[in-house]
C-alpha cells in the first residue's frame, strides 16, 4: 500500500515540528518556515498550501517549489499593494466563466479537466488571479519607463535589413502556449500539453484550455506574423529550425515555457522595410521590456528581505 500524501510530505520536513509548546505556560507557536519582509509564512501555511496544489492525494510533492510559489506570489502581492493594484475574486470568475463557454464546458466538465491535470479548482482560480496581477503590475512598473526613438528604428534598420528598400524577407505565422514560470511544476506542464499537441490535439483549443497569455490565449494562441529580428532570441530561434506545422518547445523564456506552433510561411520580396516601421519599433519596445522586467525582478528580491528556514 502507498504511503499517505501527507506522510510524504512530512517526511520532508523532519527537521520541524507543527507546533512548539513552551512548558511552563503551555504556549502554542506556529513554526515559522520563511520570512517575507513583514510577513512571515507558517509550517501550517505550507502545507494548506500543498493541500490546495493537487487533488492527488498521492501525488509527489516538492516542498520546496511550493514555498518559493509562495514567496514569489506574497512579493507580488506586496508590489501590487504598494501601488494600489487589485483583482477581484469577480474578475477571475468572469475570465474562467469567459474560458468554460468558449469551451462549451460546464462546472462538472471542468472539474473533470482539471482532475485530469491533477490541478484543484481552486490552484486554478489563483493562478489566474496573478497572471491579471502581474500583467497589471509589470504595465503599471514600465510605464512611461521605455521608449524606442527613431534613430534606433533607423539603426536597427541598416543593421539587420541594409537599405531602405531592401527586401524585408520571409515571414512566420506562429501561435503560441504559454506556461508562466510561476506554475508549479512549469516545465513539467509545458511538456505535457507539448505531447497532447503533438498527439493530434487541437493546438487552438489546446491554449484556450492551458495558455496563461492572457492576449492570445481566447482566439487559440494565435500571436500573427514576424519576421526575423521581431522574436526573442530563445523563440526566434526555434521557428527557424522548425517546418510548417510543426511545433517547438518548449522554449524556456523571462515569461515562462512557450509551445510554439508554425502555421504558415509567406515571401515578401518587393515589400520595404519602412513598411515595417511599426513592427520594428515594437520589436525593440518589447526587447526593452524583457530587460527592463529581469531587471526589476532581480532588485525587487535583492531589496527584499527573504529568509528560507528549510
Amino acid at each position: 500500500m502507498k504511503k499517505p500524501w501527507w506522510l510524504k510530505s512530512l517526511a520532508l520536513l523532519t527537521v520541524f515540528t507543527l507546533m512548539s509548546t513552551h512548558i511552563a505556560g503551555a504556549v502554542v507557536v506556529e513554526k515559522v518556515v520563511a520570512i517575507v519582509n513583514n510577513r512571515i509564512i507558517t509550517l501550517s501555511e505550507l502545507h494548506q498550501e500543498i493541500n490546495n496544489v493537487t487533488i492527488d492525494p498521492e501525488a509527489e510533492i516538492n516542498v520546496r517549489e511550493v514555498l518559493d510559489a509562495m514567496v514569489d506570489r506574497i512579493l507580488l502581492d506586496q508590489q501590487a499593494t504598494a501601488r494600489k493594484i487589485s483583482v477581484s475574486d469577480e474578475e477571475v470568475e468572469a475570465i474562467v466563466k469567459n474560458q468554460q463557454k468558449a469551451l462549451g464546458l460546464d462546472e462538472k466538465a471542468l472539474e473533470k479537466e482539471l482532475k485530469k491535470q491533477n490541478i484543484s479548482k481552486k490552484l486554478f482560480y489563483q493562478q489566474w488571479k496573478y497572471q491579471i496581477l502581474s500583467r497589471r503590475l509589470l504595465d503599471s512598473v514600465t510605464q512611461g519607463s521605455i521608449a524606442v526613438t527613431d534613430k534606433e528604428i533607423e539603426e536597427y534598420q541598416r543593421k539587420h535589413y541594409g537599405e531602405e528598400n531592401n527586401s524585408y524577407g520571409s515571414q512566420t505565422k506562429i501561435a503560441h502556449i504559454l506556461i508562466t514560470q510561476e506554475t508549479e511544476n512549469a516545465l513539467s506542464k509545458a511538456e505535457e500539453i507539448l505531447q497532447l499537441a503533438k498527439s493530434g490535439e487541437s493546438f487552438g483549443q489546446l491554449a484556450i484550455k492551458y495558455s496563461m497569455d492572457e492576449s492570445s490565449a481566447q482566439s487559440g494562441g494565435l500571436l500573427g506574423y514576424f519576421v526575423k529580428g521581431d522574436l526573442v532570441a530563445e523563440i526566434e530561434n526555434a521557428v527557424e529550425k522548425t517546418e510548417v506545422n510543426g511545433i517547438a518547445g518548449p522554449v524556456k523564456t523571462s515569461r515562462g515555457y512557450h509551445i510554439i506552433k508554425i502555421l504558415e510561411r509567406t515571401e515578401d520580396k518587393e515589400s520595404s522595410v519602412s513598411r515595417y516601421r511599426d513592427r520594428i519599433k515594437q520589436q525593440l519596445y518589447m526587447q526593452k521590456v524583457e530587460e527592463f522586467i529581469t531587471s526589476w525582478l532581480d532588485k525587487v528580491k535583492k531589496d527584499s528581505y527573504i529568509e528560507i528556514k528549510i
